[in-house]
């Protein structure tokens, strides 16, 4: 009625005689794994910095002086996103008046401001150039400039296109192994 114990002797026996029924050296799969080791860090590696180049972002501190005009020049590519914001802080009135140049020569007046934040999409490529006038105040003013780039690739922005990029590739890859250890 009760299933038959086994003595330590059988059992040593019977794991013995699997272990050399069943062994396989895994002196290739350790090798293999070894061999991802540095494509997986060259990716790390390359997405890291792909990534570094996504966005671009300044704070800054100007200080404009009575009479004077500081003008700040920013490089933007056809179809970035660029988001300016900047407060002044000095006597009253604290105020300065700011306007931009775009690459065609165009100048758009903003007037005199405190704080102020503009963002608008590029249309052509080159340097845009902010202007801070401070001529018509006898006081020093000064100005927290903070400004925000982000680039988009085929309208879509470009954290996103690289993530949907990575997620395909990935996808590839996983496809690939899959079929390799299907056929292979």
């Amino acid at each position: 009625m009760f299933p038959r114990m086994q003595t330590p002797t059988t059992i040593g026996i019977c794991v013995q005689h699997l272990i050399r029924k069943n062994y396989q050296p895994k002196r290739k799969q350790k090798h293999m794994r070894h061999s991802r080791k540095p494509l997986c860090l060259l990716i790390i590696l390359s997405l890291t910095l792909i990534l570094t180049e996504v966005a671009q972002a300044k704070t800054e501190s100007i200080n404009v002086e009575p009479g004077k005009e500081v003008t700040r020049t920013i490089n933007l590519a056809s179809g970035d996103r660029i988001t300016i914001t900047f407060t002044v802080l000095g006597p009253d009135p604290s105020t300065i008046h700011f306007y931009m140049v775009l690459p065609n020569g165009t100048t758009s007046d903003h007037g005199e401001k405190s704080q102020y934040t503009i963002a608008f999409f590029t249309d052509v490529k080159g340097e845009y150039k902010l202007h801070f006038d401070n001529s018509n105040s006898s006081n020093a003013q000064l100005v927290t400039l903070n400004y925000e780039v982000e680039h988009y690739i085929f309208g879509v922005p470009q954290m996103f296109f690289l993530l949907i990029a990575i997620t395909l590739l990935l996808l590839s890859v996983a496809v690939g192994y899959m079929l390799m250890g299907k056929y292979g």
